[in-house]
C-alpha cells in the first residue's frame, strides 16, 4: 500500500510530466502544490528528504523556464542546497542535487549576469 508522501509524490510527478509536454501552467502550480504536502509529511532526518527537495526545487525549476519568475529560480536554488547539505558524500540522491544546482546556478548566470553564479556552478 502506497504511503501517503509516495502518493503525493507520483501525482507531482504526473502533473509535472503534462505541463512538460505542453500543458497549462495549472499543471505544474498543482505539482508544486503537491511537492510542498510531501515535504511536510516527510520528518527532517527521513532518508528520502533530499529526493523531495530536488522534486520541489526541479518543478520550480521547469516553471522558471517557462514563465521566467525568478522567485521560482532562487527558491529552487535554495532548495537544492539544502538538498546538499542532508545528502554526504555517497548518498544516492548528492550528484543530482550537485548537477541541478550547477544547471540552476547556470541559469540565473544567464539572466542576472552574476558572475559569482557561473564561478560556484563550475565548482561543484
Amino acid at each position: 500500500m502506497e504511503s501517503e508522501v509516495e502518493k503525493l509524490i507520483s501525482r507531482a510527478e504526473s502533473l509535472s510530466a503534462k505541463f512538460q509536454q505542453g500543458g497549462e501552467s495549472s499543471y505544474i502550480d498543482e505539482a508544486i502544490d503537491l511537492d510542498r504536502e510531501a515535504l511536510k509529511l516527510c520528518p527532517q532526518a527521513h532518508p528520502d528528504r533530499g529526493m523531495l527537495l530536488n522534486n520541489l526545487a526541479a518543478d520550480l525549476s521547469h516553471r522558471y523556464n517557462q514563465l521566467g519568475a525568478i522567485g521560482d529560480l532562487e527558491e529552487a536554488i535554495a532548495l537544492d542546497r539544502e538538498a546538499l547539505s542532508i545528502c554526504p558524500q555517497g548518498h544516492p540522491n548528492r550528484s543530482m542535487a550537485l548537477s541541478n544546482l550547477a544547471a540552476y546556478l547556470s541559469s540565473r548566470y544567464n539572466k542576472l549576469g552574476a558572475l559569482q553564479d557561473l564561478d560556484e556552478a563550475i565548482l561543484l
